[in-house]
């Protein structure tokens, strides 16, 4: 849709500018010239100069959208990770969602006792913050947080927002006690479905670790035996 209307735009802005040029040297060689033939040179003189503007403008490189409001130490952060600025500014709206999201879904987990013992419990408030600072931290990982971001999270939002307001009711039936066992059942599978967005997202820095630690006995190992090969010649 957005580029058939740019594609529109470029028409319209190539047809105003062929209808002044025109109209414009059409004044210039009225008079001058035989009307036919001065016709014809208008016309291709018109055609001329709208392919020339054209031309122009497509070659003029696109500004760059300014980035509101970015720390400048956040912004060379996010350029060493290889971010271009639309990159940047897509990573800051997908970003700014989420927080918002991690806020009501902070609030949300307050407002009744059901909520708050899960909470106490998963922690996903907790958790969505932790995913939420690894992103921020490492932004080549937003890709692999997609399913979190775009899923997850919004998912926990609405349910726990539908929880709260069927727990409102003055009056509950049997359907809404089993409304509200189902939604609890759901707030706790994606509780737990956060801690395994986070385990994954951070799995290759365990890894790290991991190879660190094998390194690191490795050379102590191999130090410890030169120091007894050592003693030994003594």
């Amino acid at each position: 849709m957005q580029k058939r209307s740019l594609k529109r735009d470029s028409w319209l802005i190539s047809v105003i500018i062929f209808i002044a040029s025109f109209y414009g040297l059409r004044l210039i060689f009225n008079g001058c010239m035989n009307s036919s033939f001065s016709d014809l040179i208008v016309v291709i003189s018109a055609l001329l100069i709208t392919g020339i503007v054209r031309w122009w403008q497509l070659r003029r490189p696109q500004a760059t959208k300014k980035l509101q409001n970015v720390d400048r130490d956040m912004l060379d952060h996010y350029h060493a990770a290889g971010m271009s600025d639309d990159d940047i500014q897509f990573f800051r709206e997908t970003m700014s969602t989420a927080k918002t999201q991690i806020d009501q879904l902070n609030q949300n987990m307050q407002r009744v006792p059901k909520l708050k013992a899960i909470e106490l419990h998963t922690e996903p408030v907790k958790v969505s913050r932790a995913i939420f600072k690894t992103i921020v931290a490492e932004p080549q990982k937003l890709q692999a947080a997609s399913d979190f971001l775009y899923r997850h999270l919004p998912l926990m939002v609405d349910f726990t927002e539908k929880y709260i307001a069927i727990s409102k009711h003055e009056v509950k039936d049997k359907d809404a006690y089993t409304a509200l066992d189902k939604s609890a059942t759901k707030i706790n599978d994606l509780a737990q479905q956060f801690r395994a967005d986070y385990k994954a997202l951070v799995a290759d820095d365990l890894s790290d670790i991991d190879v660190d630690m094998a390194l690191a006995k490795a050379a102590l190992k191999q130090s410890q035996s030169v120091t007894k090969e050592s003693d030994s010649d003594e």
